[in-house]
């Protein structure tokens, strides 16, 4: 082999290397492009079905929207946490179904009871409602199961009278946001009511990082009437019993590699509400 050649060979294989390095970054920036997308369409989707998923069984009707608490950055609710059949008849309190195996579950706990929160019983076609003061961890047979199992008894601030087989719901006062986090990122959060300390708690992240405005679009809540019109604050609190649908939107940014101007993703996702017969 001559010079000639070897450096030939040399300036073929600069030009082959070079032009496969090339694609190999340009395939890690497609990669990573795509990860980046498919993180954020992933956090913006948990914003929107979180918030649908707890907003489409209430009832403004009925109280489950707090009056003057919603606006376009957040919303207050009365969140289910427990529902069950009364295991049996009973005065000031209330005992939730026991869980056991054997048997076919007849309720769900997404959130222990506790102190503060509301019990919610039908008695004749109607629910009537007691605060809960204190909850008992105890062992019960019912009739309504097979055996007996570990449950919780909820003691009430009133002597309200319950019978066995009542269908039972416990709600909490919750509050949903668009908030500013200590490293300076705007997440949706989850705020719940704690009774001994009279005050919401410290926001739990759910979904983010999200873009709070971007032009005219914003993440948040926007709330319609029956007939479609808009219901907005701007000339006072939003009446809450007006309140059919409500949209929930969130937006948050791609990083593009290369690029000059940042990706935005945006997603929206309108819940119809229950208007039945008020509490």
């Amino acid at each position: 082999m001559t010079l000639v050649e070897l450096i030939i060979a040399v300036v073929l294989a600069a030009i082959v290397l070079g032009a496969a390095t090339a694609s190999s970054l340009r395939q890690q920036h497609s990669h990573a492009s795509i990860l980046s997308t498919t993180d954020t369409d992933a956090q913006i989707r948990a914003a929107t079905l979180v918030m649908a998923g707890q907003l489409e069984l209430l009832d403004p009707l009925a109280g489950d929207l707090v009056q003057g608490e919603a606006d376009d950055s957040a919303i207050q609710v009365r969140a289910p946490v427990a529902q069950s059949l009364a295991c049996r008849r009973e005065v000031g309190a209330a005992t939730l179904l026991p869980e056991v195996p054997s048997t076919i579950a007849l309720g769900g706990v997404v959130s222990v009871p506790r102190s503060g929160d509301t019990l919610w019983w039908l008695a004749d076609s109607t629910w009537r409602a007691a605060k809960v003061t204190s909850v008992n961890s105890v062992t019960v047979a019912c009739g309504l199961v097979l055996g007996s199992g570990r449950t919780v008894q909820l003691i009430l601030g009133a002597a309200d009278t319950i019978e066995a087989a009542s269908p039972m719901k416990v709600t909490r006062q919750t509050r949903y946001s668009i908030y500013r986090a200590s490293d300076g990122t705007y997440q949706l959060g989850v705020r719940e009511w704690n009774d001994s300390t009279h005050r919401f708690s410290a926001p739990q992240p759910v979904a983010g990082p999200l873009l709070p405005r971007s032009g005219s679009r914003r993440s948040g809540f926007r709330y319609f009437d029956a007939a479609g019109v808009e219901l907005t604050s701007i000339a006072g609190p939003i009446d809450v019993a007006a309140i059919a649908r409500i949209r929930i939107s969130a937006q948050s940014v791609v990083a593009v590699r290369g690029s000059v101007q940042d990706s935005v993703r945006v997603d929206s996702v309108d819940v119809a509400l229950h208007h039945v017969v008020a509490h």
